[in-house]
């Protein structure tokens, strides 16, 4: 009687070795995400809490470039901040020295005084920024500049020219003082000087126009909010409690 031959095993294939290992690179990949998260999910996190006031700080500026956009189109592109009005003086002094400069012979010397009006603005359509800061929003604003040319009161003007002892140019000097005085007061304008004495009247200026904006939105300034005006023209300013 016959014995019957023994099973043979089956033979494994790739297909099974091939599933063993994508699983055990699963479970690895897997494992390293979970550790990465663990060690960032605190800042993670963080930034989500934060996420909201981000949007909304964003919301904001948005909201209020588009609104300066319309007022620019339909009233104009200049909002004037503030005027100031002082007395200015020019004066021209013209020396002759003859034989190498021994012999002196007079220095003519001139002087105007006048009021000037100095008025200060900036441009709506230029770049606008709101950022919210814990109980402060930090608004900033385009550079203040002058509008040009001054304002001269002419009827007020105060002129004297002299000349020296073998001089005869007093009227030519004054004449010449006169030429440059437009270009003068121009520069004076714009100078660091004269923008000191009114960024705080402007600073002002640009907080008022800012709360009117909120009221026309419907809308009231948070409770409590400090306004912080920063023109592109300045390093920093001053914080200004709204009222």
């Amino acid at each position: 009687m016959d014995e019957a031959a023994p099973a043979t095993p089956p033979r494994r294939n790739g297909c099974g070795r091939l599933l063993l290992w994508t699983g055990v690179a699963v479970l690895a990949v897997g494992g390293l995400f979970a550790w990465q998260f663990a060690g960032l999910a605190g800042g993670t996190l963080r930034w989500m809490v934060r996420l909201p006031e981000r949007l909304t700080t964003t919301q904001l500026t948005e909201t209020f470039r588009e609104s300066v956009t319309a007022i620019a189109s339909t009233e104009g592109d200049i909002l004037e901040l503030a005027v100031l009005e002082t007395d200015e003086t020019l004066s021209r002094s013209d020396t002759l020295r003859v034989l190498g400069d021994s012999v002196d012979l007079g220095t003519t010397i001139s002087e105007i005084r006048v009021p000037v009006v100095y008025r200060y603005h900036l441009r709506l359509s230029e770049d606008w920024r709101l950022e919210r800061d814990g109980g402060r929003l930090i608004v900033y604003a385009p550079a203040l500049r002058p509008s040009l040319p001054p304002a001269v009161r002419t009827e007020a003007m105060e002129k004297r020219s002299t000349a020296g002892w073998l001089r005869f140019n007093a009227a030519e000097n004054l004449a010449a003082l006169e030429r440059g005085l437009t270009p003068t007061l121009e520069a004076r304008a714009g100078d660091a000087r004269h923008l000191d004495l009114v960024r705080d009247k402007a600073r002002a200026s640009v907080a008022a126009f800012v709360r009117r904006w909120w009221l026309q939105r419907g809308d009231h300034p948070p409770s409590g909010i400090i306004l912080q005006i920063v023109f592109a023209d300045e390093a920093a300013a001053p914080a200004m409690p709204a009222p």
